[in-house]
């Protein structure tokens, strides 16, 4: 593990060494910053190198694990006694005997598949902690963080709590942990990471040191879906275009055929944009398209559609260079498109396709969404357009 395997982040790992280098490690961190960038990774990573009993001085100034030793081992499989790993878990059944034990209140079915998920996150950082109906961090898992500081080190090193989602505490929760981040601690470091740090209280964030965690850059993004997901580097540049600097937005879609869904979110708007009898070529459109397709797909189509409208714009803009261009496999397609429709409002296009997406993450029938996606985005192509689509080259869409 170590920051060796942490994907890009190098200002936080810049930070983290100077920390430890100049023996001003934080008795509290909180990593923030979207979803799936490697805040856990990160997490994980320091807390092994706090562990490390022949750290590395890299040539940049970072201090990496040496991820041979026995400590490093440990952590590895998480299963350091120096590394505690807390998440949201399933409510479960108290006794008087094990109340201050969640894992003790789950059911054998539901530990046995908690084992497995931190056996996932030993191999994968970046692994989604999913376990069923697991939506809170209850009070009980703070009691127990309680009840292990109280406890003396069983090895030497330092002693690392690692909150992950942490805004997922109850209020009973946050309250308990403000009070066990409030007592002085030495040689303990709580770290709390989440996506959504305005959910935490503002006396709990007070008290950590914020670190911002970056989006992903471009090609370290690429090549970390080459080398960990082997996949090819053109199915790498189309799903990094999507991914938005997140790595694990990246690789939820890698069980999608993402090239199949672009052509088919074209293929629906070329046939909103036909000059007469579109509306039932349309909707029989939607209704394959949209088949099986989840509120997730449904924003991926969306999310590819409007990428796709912004290459237009641009390739309407700059035509000595294609340097702006995401599709960059379509280049041909993308540029037939925008000399067919010079007049298009693709600012008004986009602004729809964004509050379409918004009405997708907010439930909303995603067939009626579709539908008005594409009469929104015909009468912003056509409003000042003479020639209709049936006039335009016709693989602009392939």
């Amino acid at each position: 593990m170590g920051f060796s395997a942490v994907i890009a982040q190098d200002r936080v790992k810049r930070m983290l060494s100077g920390a430890i280098r100049e023996q001003a490690i934080s008795h509290a961190y909180c990593f923030y910053g979207e979803e799936g960038i490697g805040k856990d990774a990160l997490a994980i990573a320091y807390a092994q190198i706090l562990n490390c009993s022949h750290p590395n001085i890299l040539a940049d100034g970072i201090i990496d694990a040496c991820g041979q030793c026995k400590s490093c081992l440990d952590s590895t499989r998480l299963e350091h006694p120096n590394i505690m790993f807390i998440s949201a878990l399933p409510a479960g059944k108290t006794t008087s005997k094990n109340e201050d034990s969640p894992l003790l209140q789950m059911s054998d079915d539901m530990l046995a598949l908690y084992k497995q998920e931190m056996i996932l996150k030993a191999e994968d950082p970046y692994h989604v902690w999913s376990l069923p109906n697991a939506q809170t961090i209850r009070i009980a898992s703070i009691r127990d963080i309680k009840k292990q500081v109280k406890m003396s080190a069983t090895q030497s090193g330092r002693r690392v709590f690692i909150i992950s989602q942490a805004d997922k505490m109850n209020m009973e929760a946050a309250n308990a942990f403000l009070k066990t981040l409030e007592e002085p601690h030495d040689n303990i470091t709580f770290i709390l990471t989440t996506s959504k740090k305005d959910a935490l209280p503002q006396t709990i964030l007070s008290r950590c040191q914020q670190v911002y965690c970056d989006l992903l850059p471009s090609e370290d993004l690429i090549d970390a879906l080459c080398e960990k997901q082997g996949i090819s580097r053109s199915e790498s540049l189309l799903i990094e275009a999507f991914a938005q600097g997140s790595y694990g937005r990246a690789c939820s879609f890698l069980n999608e055929d993402i090239q199949s869904m672009r052509s088919d979110i074209i293929d629906l708007l070329r046939s909103a944009l036909k000059r007469k009898h579109y509306r039932l070529e349309l909707m029989q459109q939607l209704d394959r398209i949209l088949t099986d397709k989840d509120r997730s797909s449904q924003e991926l189509l969306l999310r590819m559609l409007a990428l796709w409208i912004r290459d237009c714009h641009y390739a309407s803009i700059v035509t000595d260079s294609n340097d702006g261009i995401m599709n960059i496999d379509q280049i041909d397609s993308i540029r037939k498109f925008a000399s067919a429709f010079p007049d298009a409002d693709y600012h008004a296009i986009l602004h729809q396709l964004e509050q379409s997406m918004e009405h997708i993450r907010r439930n909303v029938n995603g067939n009626l969404v579709m539908l008005s996606t594409m009469l929104a985005c015909r009468e912003a192509f056509l409003l000042n357009t003479r020639e209709f689509i049936d006039h335009a080259p016709k693989d602009i869409s392939r």
